[in-house]
């Protein structure tokens, strides 16, 4: 540039930090409100770094536009009643679906299950809010049409809650029928979630939980057992059967909890043999006692 003047050179020279674009621009996801547009994502592309670092969100804040969006204090997003009606009824609909593809006969077990989860996709997480207190003094219309809004969402949700831990249910129903033991045992804890005393989802777990034959499994097969005989009525059909495998189980339990403990003791050994061996030894030299408190002890052969 020795041959131009310093103006030409002043035109020539740029800054390229005036052509970056606005913080609020570069973040992972933004909206424009008011938009009838769909949402626009912006997600980094592959190989990104992804910055989760709080003081970079704090000093980011004012540059953010309004999102429009409503969330609750952990982030999820927080649907209108309105909204969650919509929700619901279309999870209900799925839910039928699901009913009619697992009574059909021949059962259509996949789809069933399918339609299951398309359900549980469209059920917000509503957890149980507390009770508001007792009110006693009178209410102007504004205080009042609040409450109504109040107790009219609370019943929605508990809606939301009851058509979820169905699905639930029925979702462990499908896998027990696909003799997926373990992923019916999972769904019908999700259902336990809501109701610990589900009488057929209990009758689910456990028997998914006695297909597994684990130790753990089996374990809690009992304890479901156990517990279905406070909840069935006296005349239930289902007693005696359900008497008869508690009678049969702790047998069962303690069997599998030997088998296990020699797999192991099996596995621990193969792995001392691999060590050991490097120095010529092995753990056939050792005596492996077992300790008071549940440890092993290994001392050499005479």
């Amino acid at each position: 540039m020795a041959d131009l003047s310093k103006a030409e050179q002043d035109t020539l020279s740029f800054d390229p930090k005036a052509f970056d674009p606005p913080k609020w621009a570069t973040t992972g996801f933004h909206r424009y409100q008011g938009s009838a547009k769909s949402p626009v994502d912006t997600a980094p592309a592959a190989g990104d770094d992804d910055h989760d670092d709080a003081d970079d969100a704090e000093g980011d804040a004012e540059g953010l536009p309004d999102l429009g969006i409503e969330t609750t204090a952990t982030g999820v997003v927080k649907f209108t009643t309105a909204e969650l009606e919509k929700l619901l009824s279309t999870a209900t609909g799925l839910k039928e679906s699901g009913n009619k593809h697992f009574t059909a006969k021949p059962q259509r077990l996949e789809a069933a299950r399918g339609a299951y989860l398309s359900a549980l996709d469209s059920l917000s997480d509503c957890q149980r809010a507390e009770e508001p207190a007792a009110r006693f003094e009178e209410l102007d219309d504004a205080a009042a049409a609040a409450l109504q809004a109040d107790e009219e969402r609370r019943a929605v949700e508990q809606r939301v809650r009851d058509c979820t831990k169905a699905v639930w249910g029925n979702l462990g129903a499908v896998y027990l029928a696909l003799e997926q033991y373990k992923e019916s045992a999972d769904a019908c804890t999700k259902a336990l979630q809501f109701d610990a005393h589900y009488v057929k989802v209990l009758q689910r777990r456990a028997t998914a939980n006695e297909k597994l034959g684990s130790w753990s499994s089996l374990t809690t097969a009992q304890d479901d057992y156990t517990l279905l005989l406070t909840l069935l009525p006296k005349s239930s059909a289902q007693r005696p059967a359900i008497q008869r495998t508690l009678a049969s189980l702790p047998a069962r339990i303690t069997t599998q909890q030997e088998k296990e403990k020699d797999e192991m003791l099996g596995k621990l050994k193969e792995l001392g043999n691999g060590i050991l061996g490097r120095f010529g030894l092995s753990t056939d030299m050792f005596n492996m006692e077992q300790q008071s408190g549940g440890g092993f002890s290994l001392n050499f052969r005479n």
